[in-house]
């Protein structure tokens, strides 16, 4: 799961604080064996804390701070190792940046973004200066 503004894996600090939680062999079973397939989950820890996360985000779209909604997005192994790749090879700064990109050109025709620009231009004309070398 990944926080939709700033891309970063949620549930990612290690500076929290420590909990214990008891659980049936079974269960352990089930967690160990799903991490075991799934490497992008580490451990049971870093399982958990995606778990919570996402069990919690999946009772309501959650709004941020910024008051932007925020919403969970589950994506295909093969296009998230594609996502990383690229953001690897620093064509994308973070998954995150990478995931608006792709809704922002999915679904935001270029004729707005255009407008939008030239109307920002337009209104910080005066700001802009051309500097003499």
């Amino acid at each position: 799961m990944y926080d939709v503004q700033d891309g970063n894996e949620v549930g990612t600090e290690m500076d929290g604080e420590r909990i214990s939680l008891r659980l049936g062999r079974e269960e352990l079973e089930l967690i160990d064996r799903f991490v075991e397939e799934n490497p992008e989950f580490s451990n049971r820890s870093r399982l958990a804390r995606i778990a919570l996360h996402s069990f919690i985000e999946a009772k309501g779209t959650q709004v941020s701070e910024a008051n932007e909604k925020e919403i969970p997005v589950k994506i295909p192994r093969a296009a998230l190792g594609f996502i990383e790749g690229m953001v690897r090879a620093g064509i994308y700064n973070s998954i995150g940046g990478a995931i608006e990109d792709c809704v922002r050109k999915e679904f935001v025709p270029k004729e707005y973004l255009e407008d939008v620009k030239k109307k920002i231009f337009e209104t910080n004309r005066e700001i802009l200066e051309v500097v003499p070398d």
